[in-house]
Formats: structure tokens, sequence, C-alpha cells
């Protein structure tokens, strides 16, 4: 069976993000709960919605953003 963070990890692995670029995003259950450009804000928020949870955080990079 798959844990909830390999479930999310993959749920992130597998999708686009394009309209959280430059933005922290917070995954749980195969969907995005909070984002933001605040990462504090962005565990806050989701903390509130699911206080006993561990979610997936990662940033979306911007165009801006050069991956080597």
């Amino acid at each position: 069976m798959e844990s909830k963070s390999e479930k999310n990890y993959q749920f992130y692995m597998g999708s686009s993000f394009e309209e959280y670029a430059g933005e922290w995003i917070a995954i749980y259950e195969d969907k995005v709960i909070s984002h933001g450009k605040d990462v504090k804000k962005v565990f806050e928020d989701f903390s509130k919605k699911y206080p006993d949870r561990r979610p997936l955080i990662t940033w979306i990079p911007g165009e801006e953003t050069l991956i080597f």
C-alpha cells in the first residue's frame, strides 16, 4: 500500500502547476490545499484545514528560474 507521502509525491510529479509559478504549494490527497509567496503562511493555512496532517510543500519555479 502506498503511503500518503508517496501518493502526494506521485501527484506532484505527474501534474502541471503552471498557475502556481513563483509560489509555494501544499499538496495533500491529490489536491493543492494552499499556495502563496510565503511558505510559512502556506503551511499555516494548510494546518488550519488539516491540523493533524503533513502535506508535501514545494516551490514551483517561475519562468525566470533557470534549472541546470
